[in-house]
Protein backbone atom coordinates (compact mmCIF):
# COMPACT_ATOMS: atom_id res chain seq x y z
CA UNK A 1 0.00 0.00 0.00
CA UNK A 2 2.89 2.38 0.78
CA UNK A 3 4.24 1.80 -2.69
CA UNK A 4 0.91 2.68 -4.33
CA UNK A 5 0.57 5.77 -2.14
CA UNK A 6 4.05 6.97 -3.10
CA UNK A 7 3.40 6.44 -6.80
CA UNK A 8 -0.05 8.06 -6.87
CA UNK A 9 1.31 11.01 -4.91
CA UNK A 10 4.40 11.47 -7.07
CA UNK A 11 2.95 10.68 -10.49
CA UNK A 12 -0.83 11.08 -10.20
CA UNK A 13 -3.65 8.83 -11.19
CA UNK A 14 -2.07 7.94 -14.56
CA UNK A 15 0.17 5.33 -12.92
CA UNK A 16 -0.40 1.93 -14.48
CA UNK A 17 -1.01 -1.37 -12.71
CA UNK A 18 2.22 -2.61 -14.31
CA UNK A 19 4.16 0.28 -12.78
CA UNK A 20 2.49 -0.24 -9.39
CA UNK A 21 3.38 -3.94 -9.44
CA UNK A 22 6.97 -3.22 -10.49
CA UNK A 23 7.42 -0.56 -7.82
CA UNK A 24 6.00 -2.91 -5.15
CA UNK A 25 8.22 -5.71 -6.45
CA UNK A 26 5.28 -8.06 -6.96
CA UNK A 27 3.79 -9.72 -10.01
CA UNK A 28 0.81 -8.07 -11.68
CA UNK A 29 -1.45 -11.06 -10.82
CA UNK A 30 -0.57 -10.49 -7.15
CA UNK A 31 -1.91 -6.97 -7.39
CA UNK A 32 -5.15 -8.26 -8.90
CA UNK A 33 -5.40 -10.95 -6.22
CA UNK A 34 -5.79 -8.14 -3.67
CA UNK A 35 -7.53 -5.44 -5.70
CA UNK A 36 -10.12 -5.69 -8.46
CA UNK A 37 -8.91 -2.55 -10.26
CA UNK A 38 -6.69 0.49 -10.14
CA UNK A 39 -9.67 2.41 -8.77
CA UNK A 40 -9.88 -0.06 -5.88
CA UNK A 41 -6.20 0.48 -5.12
CA UNK A 42 -6.65 4.24 -5.23
CA UNK A 43 -9.70 4.02 -2.99
CA UNK A 44 -7.74 2.02 -0.40
CA UNK A 45 -4.80 4.43 -0.60
CA UNK A 46 -7.06 7.45 -0.17
CA UNK A 47 -8.95 5.87 2.74
CA UNK A 48 -5.68 5.06 4.49
CA UNK A 49 -4.29 8.57 3.86
CA UNK A 50 -7.52 10.11 5.16
CA UNK A 51 -7.49 7.94 8.28
CA UNK A 52 -3.84 8.82 8.88
CA UNK A 53 -4.63 12.56 8.60
CA UNK A 54 -7.48 12.34 11.08
CA UNK A 55 -5.33 10.26 13.44
CA UNK A 56 -2.67 12.96 13.37
CA UNK A 57 -5.29 15.68 13.80
CA UNK A 58 -6.92 13.87 16.73
CA UNK A 59 -3.54 13.58 18.46
CA UNK A 60 -2.84 17.27 17.90
CA UNK A 61 -6.28 18.25 19.18
CA UNK A 62 -5.71 16.17 22.30
CA UNK A 63 -2.36 17.90 22.81
CA UNK A 64 -4.13 21.27 22.63
CA UNK A 65 -6.89 20.28 25.04
CA UNK A 66 -7.97 23.25 27.13
CA UNK A 67 -7.25 25.90 24.48
CA UNK A 68 -10.30 26.00 22.18
CA UNK A 69 -8.95 28.71 19.89
CA UNK A 70 -5.65 26.89 19.31
CA UNK A 71 -7.62 23.70 18.62
CA UNK A 72 -9.41 25.47 15.75
CA UNK A 73 -6.01 26.41 14.33
CA UNK A 74 -4.59 22.87 14.59
CA UNK A 75 -5.46 21.78 11.01
CA UNK A 76 -3.65 24.80 9.58
CA UNK A 77 -0.62 24.26 11.79
CA UNK A 78 -0.44 20.61 10.74
CA UNK A 79 -0.51 21.56 7.06
CA UNK A 80 2.59 23.71 7.47
CA UNK A 81 4.40 21.41 9.94
CA UNK A 82 6.66 19.73 7.37
CA UNK A 83 7.13 22.68 5.02
CA UNK A 84 9.10 23.94 3.23
CA UNK A 85 9.36 20.72 1.28
CA UNK A 86 10.11 20.71 -2.46
CA UNK A 87 8.63 17.20 -2.65
CA UNK A 88 5.22 18.43 -1.50
CA UNK A 89 2.72 17.99 -4.32
CA UNK A 90 -0.43 19.21 -2.62
CA UNK A 91 -3.21 17.00 -1.30
CA UNK A 92 -3.49 13.45 -2.63
CA UNK A 93 -7.27 13.55 -2.18
CA UNK A 94 -7.72 16.78 -4.15
CA UNK A 95 -5.21 15.79 -6.81
CA UNK A 96 -6.86 12.40 -7.31
CA UNK A 97 -10.35 13.89 -7.53
CA UNK A 98 -9.13 16.45 -10.07
CA UNK A 99 -7.72 13.66 -12.25
CA UNK A 100 -11.17 12.14 -12.74
CA UNK A 101 -14.15 14.40 -13.06
CA UNK A 102 -16.77 11.66 -12.66
CA UNK A 103 -18.70 12.32 -9.45
CA UNK A 104 -19.00 8.60 -8.74
CA UNK A 105 -15.24 7.98 -8.99
CA UNK A 106 -13.62 6.66 -5.78
CA UNK A 107 -11.46 9.78 -5.55
CA UNK A 108 -14.52 12.03 -5.50
CA UNK A 109 -16.18 9.86 -2.88
CA UNK A 110 -13.01 9.99 -0.75
CA UNK A 111 -12.72 13.77 -1.05
CA UNK A 112 -16.41 14.20 -0.21
CA UNK A 113 -16.00 11.99 2.86
CA UNK A 114 -12.92 13.98 3.91
CA UNK A 115 -14.76 17.29 3.54
CA UNK A 116 -17.73 15.98 5.49
CA UNK A 117 -15.42 14.94 8.33
CA UNK A 118 -13.46 18.20 8.25
CA UNK A 119 -16.65 20.28 8.29
CA UNK A 120 -17.84 18.34 11.33
CA UNK A 121 -14.46 18.83 13.04
CA UNK A 122 -14.36 22.55 12.30
CA UNK A 123 -17.98 23.05 13.37
CA UNK A 124 -17.42 21.18 16.64
CA UNK A 125 -14.20 23.05 17.40
CA UNK A 126 -15.84 26.39 16.61
CA UNK A 127 -18.81 25.61 18.85
CA UNK A 128 -16.40 24.63 21.65
CA UNK A 129 -14.58 27.94 21.17
CA UNK A 130 -17.87 29.83 21.53
CA UNK A 131 -18.03 31.09 17.94
CA UNK A 132 -21.33 32.52 16.79
CA UNK A 133 -22.65 30.72 13.71
CA UNK A 134 -20.25 27.78 13.64
CA UNK A 135 -21.68 26.13 10.48
CA UNK A 136 -21.01 29.00 8.02
CA UNK A 137 -17.66 29.70 9.65
CA UNK A 138 -16.74 26.00 9.37
CA UNK A 139 -17.39 26.19 5.61
CA UNK A 140 -15.19 29.28 5.37
CA UNK A 141 -12.39 27.55 7.25
CA UNK A 142 -12.71 24.54 4.96
CA UNK A 143 -12.16 26.85 1.98
CA UNK A 144 -8.99 28.18 3.57
CA UNK A 145 -7.86 24.65 4.45
CA UNK A 146 -8.40 23.42 0.88
CA UNK A 147 -6.72 26.51 -0.49
CA UNK A 148 -3.55 25.69 1.41
CA UNK A 149 -3.47 22.20 -0.05
CA UNK A 150 -4.15 23.39 -3.59
CA UNK A 151 -1.60 26.19 -3.32
CA UNK A 152 0.95 23.63 -2.19
CA UNK A 153 1.17 22.37 -5.76
CA UNK A 154 3.28 25.40 -6.65
CA UNK A 155 4.32 26.93 -3.32
CA UNK A 156 6.30 24.56 -1.10
CA UNK A 157 7.29 27.24 1.41
CA UNK A 158 4.42 26.93 3.86
CA UNK A 159 3.45 30.56 3.36
CA UNK A 160 -0.04 29.58 2.19
CA UNK A 161 -0.72 27.72 5.44
CA UNK A 162 0.60 30.63 7.47
CA UNK A 163 -1.59 33.05 5.48
CA UNK A 164 -4.61 30.76 5.87
CA UNK A 165 -3.98 30.53 9.60
CA UNK A 166 -3.90 34.33 9.84
CA UNK A 167 -7.16 34.57 7.86
CA UNK A 168 -8.75 31.83 9.99
CA UNK A 169 -7.69 33.67 13.14
CA UNK A 170 -9.30 36.87 11.87
CA UNK A 171 -12.52 35.03 10.99
CA UNK A 172 -12.59 33.28 14.35
CA UNK A 173 -11.84 36.47 16.28
CA UNK A 174 -14.75 38.25 14.57
CA UNK A 175 -17.07 35.34 15.49
CA UNK A 176 -16.12 35.16 19.16
CA UNK A 177 -18.02 37.08 21.81
CA UNK A 178 -16.31 40.30 22.85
Amino acid sequence: MRSAHAMFYADGYGVSIDALAQHAKVAKPTVYAHFASKEAILEAVLRRADDAWFGTLDAELARREGDPVERVMAPFDLLVADLPDPAYHGCLLINSAAASLAADHPAHRALTAHHTRMLAVFESLLADAGAAGPAPLARQLLLLYDGVKARGLIDHSGAAAQDARAAATALLTSALPA
